[in-house]
């Protein structure tokens, strides 16, 4: 029997976390246009920063998400840290929303009559209605509730029967600070707060803990839930990690608080605010530490700003290699090494293409840059196709910044003429590597293909693209401008003569083999794209090169980093 009711308590937990997972799921939508305005427009206050939180969490019925999503802001730039913070002291008073939802419909009501239809109704219109997304979201949502309630109601019922056959009293002796632990340790198992309070207003409920236990398990969930924010922050910007911090201290604060006040503050509860159900006095206490303790914070919100701003300073670290050693105010200094930056950038956006079709290096020369590419490994190493890109994104970022400071110092007609040819030649190739971004999964389709045609096509494609490439790269190391330029033009013609063919043999397969339109449109789509990006990175070299005619003393050495 004993086995039967911790199973039953088990389930009860899973059905719990179960709901909360589907609740979690259906209102991550939030984190759109209109939530992002929301948070822009009131969190430039301190004060309404933390009512926005209070009320963001409170709808939300989730702490974590609001503490994730701010982060992901925080991450973005789109909010600063000293208005994060204010969000996540109001977010840790919307967090008690959840308990003070359990502790009103969970002891009075008989779940049953609410959670079965829920259940039933939100799971049919979910399967029903998969096709039409604001109903299903809705479904998802209703159908998170009533597993939420389901799973309250088995372990409320657990909790009881145990309660009946287990005697718990030699336990109760252990030191507070034990419970305080296992508070801790089961919510950053598990992930979420609420659950670690549902079970403790179930064993509440069913008489096998005082509110003394009660309270010190829910300060251990209060710690507890801060797990999840500092796993998100780790390996983040500076100010990702001071939001963590800044929530794990107020945390730590609050719990701190709660445990060397408790019994006076369950004294005045019970006392002058005149609640005497341990089920009310037990979430009462949740809010009123949580309240406290942001009132506390508030005063010296600024200061502990200042804190949090110390910690963390990390060094900037530049993706380009060329730029920083230089300032922008020296005119000769500076134009020189942005153009080895656009040189080496081109360099970039060459490698990034060819790996988009798994093009072999073995057989292509290196260019003059290829060994700083050792610097940046993360370009030519494991991660992901996409960060690939994200890195080229940043490269030219800072390219465009150090273009724009240069812009507010006096420099030569001659040197700004040089640096437009650069821009533009950066310019160039980060649209080159777009268009081969965007081609990445019509690639995949097409190199995972059983249909012939199409695996043909593929290999046509990448044969074609080992030649293209091996061409540009002769073309951009030759060191002679006249037969550099020829080579280009070559190229260029190669290239259009190359696309007007396969327009020709896609029509000729299309026609023949009884393709379907969508494999017909793939087709077209990424023999445009390739033609885009190839005319692209020619014309990039070409402007590139071109420079040399505004630089004739240089000589193409490269300085040592």
């Amino acid at each position: 029997m004993l086995t039967t009711e911790f199973w039953k308590l088990l389930a009860g937990l899973a059905f719990f976390l179960y709901g909360m997972s589907h609740l979690e799921e259906s209102l991550k939508q939030a984190e759109g246009r209109s939530f992002k305005l929301f948070l822009q427009k009131n969190t430039r206050n301190k004060f309404i920063a933390i009512i926005s939180g209070l009320v963001i969490t409170a709808i939300l019925q989730s702490s974590s998400i609001v503490n994730l999503m701010v982060l992901s802001f925080v991450g973005a730039g789109m909010l600063s840290m000293r208005n994060a913070m204010a969000v996540v002291l109001g977010n840790n008073i919307g967090g008690t929303f959840n308990s003070w939802l359990v502790a009103l419909l969970g002891f009075s009501v008989d779940l049953n009559i609410l959670t079965l239809p829920l259940i039933g109704i939100a799971g049919v219109a979910m399967i029903a209605f998969k096709n039409k997304d604001f109903v299903a979201k809705s479904a998802k949502f209703l159908l998170g509730l009533g597993f939420l309630f389901l799973g309250f109601q088995y372990m409320k019922e657990s909790m009881d029967s145990l309660f009946k056959h287990f005697d718990f009293t030699p336990y109760l002796s252990y030191s507070r600070i034990i419970f305080v632990l296992i508070g801790f340790v089961i919510t950053a198992l598990i992930q979420t707060s609420s659950a670690t309070v549902a079970l403790a207003l179930s064993a509440l409920y069913a008489k096998i803990i005082p509110i003394e236990t009660a309270v010190v398990l829910v300060l251990g969930a209060e710690l507890g839930t801060t797990i999840k924010v500092v796993l998100g922050a780790m390996g983040g910007i500076p100010a990702k990690k001071r939001v963590a911090l800044g929530n794990f201290m107020f945390n730590m604060s609050t719990s701190i608080f709660g445990f060397v006040l408790l019994e006076p503050i369950i004294q005045v509860i019970s006392g002058p605010l005149g609640i005497q159900d341990p089920i009310f006095i037990l979430v009462a206490f949740q809010t009123f530490i949580n309240i406290v303790g942001v009132i506390v914070f508030y005063f010296f919100l600024n200061r502990f700003g200042d804190f949090l701003e110390s910690r963390f300073n990390e060094e900037k670290i530049t993706v380009t290699v060329f730029l920083p050693l230089t300032s922008p105010e020296l005119s000769n200094t500076a134009v020189d090494m942005m153009e080895k930056e656009a040189g080496l950038f081109i360099d970039r956006a060459i490698r990034f293409n060819m790996e988009v079709f798994h093009i072999d290096h073995k057989g292509i020369p290196d260019t003059a840059f290829e060994q700083y590419e050792t610097k940046q490994t993360q370009l030519r190493g494991t991660i992901s196709h996409k960060e690939k890109y994200n890195l080229l994104k940043e490269a030219e970022g800072e390219i465009l910044s150090f273009y724009a400071k240069m812009l507010e110092h006096h420099h030569r007609r001659e040197d700004l003429n040089r640096m437009n040819k650069l821009i533009e030649a950066v310019r160039n190739a980060m649209y080159a590597a777009k268009g081969m971004k965007d081609i990445y999964p019509d690639r995949q389709e097409l190199s995972n293909s059983i249909i012939d045609i199409q695996y043909d096509l593929y290999t046509e494609l990448k044969e074609q693209l080992t030649g293209f490439y091996k061409a540009l790269i002769e073309a951009f190391n030759t060191s002679d401008l006249r037969e550099s330029m020829q080579q280009l033009d070559n190229l260029m013609e190669a290239l259009k003569a190359s696309f007007n063919n396969r327009i020709d043999h896609f029509y000729t397969h299309a026609g023949n083999d009884g393709l379907q339109e969508k494999d017909i449109s793939t087709m077209f789509n990424i023999n445009r794209e390739l033609y885009s990006s190839c005319k692209a990175i020619i014309q990039s070299v070409t402007d590139y090169k071109l420079n040399a005619v505004e630089n004739p003393d240089n000589n193409e050495q490269i300085p040592s980093v």
